[in-house]
């Protein structure tokens, strides 16, 4: 096969491609335009040089804006819902927006381009997150995982406020922070015994760690995401975990996990109303002599069968 044509062609476009950054530097002036920022309480205004894209400017005039991608357009993190100007929506946002983000002029801010003035407002980053998840318009080749759930974005006029913390919460986790204080980079041991504490990590916890550690939100949740000890939603007094690794499934475990979800009347992954157990399986616990094998909590169960199972759930009922 011939690359020559190919190579001749993709040279020409690049000179094209080029040509036409340097005309729209040089040649084209927008002059000085007004950005109008909306976030969570607070408005700000401010003037920029026009011809810069809205995410740099953002960042220049101190506004935190969550970029994954270093501004490449390839995750989709830095959303902003633009109310006025911003221009057309280009072929590099849509692959990230999702139908109802298109209806309401939800853009990629590293995408859009300065060119008049701009009011824009920008959500709050956990429900950005959320609403990438639930539409599977993120970037598979990134490393962390998010947690499905069914909010959507909030538009302006639908902001609620934050759920606020109890103040014996606080003085906990004051408490568990300042434990670690000494300790450099100790956000996941930080949160390890927040979960161990509130037994998951919600959103005003999550907030309230980020502003005292002074680390990004978006930092807090890569880790509490990262890392499958962490749980984003409630969870029982007991976890309950049912190995379905090899060994384990073979012996029986995928029976036990099934008369489990009759138990509790649970599928694996969600927990009981009573706030009693939560259900889940792990593809290894490391017990493979005592297949099949579940946990309680840290407690391992081997040699377990339908009976056994059973007399364990009441027994854990039981306590106190």
């Amino acid at each position: 096969m011939n690359l020559i044509p190919i190579l001749i062609i993709s040279l020409i476009l690049l000179i094209i491609t080029i040509l036409l950054i340097i005309a729209d530097r040089l040649l084209v002036n927008y002059g000085r335009c007004k950005i109008t920022v909306h976030q969570e309480d607070t408005e700000r205004e401010f003037e920029v040089d026009g011809g810069g894209y809205l995410m740099r400017s953002l960042i220049d005039n101190g506004i935190k804006i969550s970029s994954s991608c270093g501004g490449k357009g390839t995750c989709g993190y830095c959303k902003v819902i633009i109310l006025n100007g911003g221009g057309q929506i280009l072929p590099t946002e849509e692959i990230f927006m999702s139908r109802e983000e298109k209806l309401n002029n939800t853009r990629l801010a590293c995408q859009v381009k300065i060119k008049n003035d701009i009011e824009i407002y920008i959500p709050d980053y956990i429900n950005t997150v959320k609403n990438i998840v639930k539409n599977k318009l993120f970037d598979p080749k990134l490393r962390w995982r998010w947690i499905r759930t069914d909010l959507n974005i909030p538009a302006p006029e639908m902001m609620t406020s934050r759920v606020k913390l109890h103040e014996e919460d606080e003085i906990k986790l004051i408490s568990i922070i300042e434990k670690y204080k000494e300790t450099p980079g100790a956000v996941v041991p930080i949160l390890q015994e927040i979960n161990n504490n509130f037994n998951y990590l919600s959103e005003p916890v999550l907030r309230f760690a980020s502003d005292k550690l002074n680390t990004p939100l978006s930092t807090m949740l890569r880790i509490a995401t990262f890392y499958d000890y962490f749980s984003l939603k409630p969870r029982g007094k007991y976890v309950i975990t049912v190995c379905l690794g090899t060994s384990c499934y073979l012996n029986g475990s995928k029976g036990i996990l099934s008369a489990l979800e009759r138990e509790l009347k649970i599928k694996a992954g969600e927990t009981t109303r009573d706030m009693l157990f939560t259900l889940d399986t792990v593809r290894c616990i490391g017990y493979c002599a005592l297949a099949p094998v579940l946990k309680a909590n840290k407690d391992v169960h081997g040699l377990m069968n339908e009976k056994k199972m059973l007399d364990l759930i009441e027994e854990l009922s039981c306590k106190p």
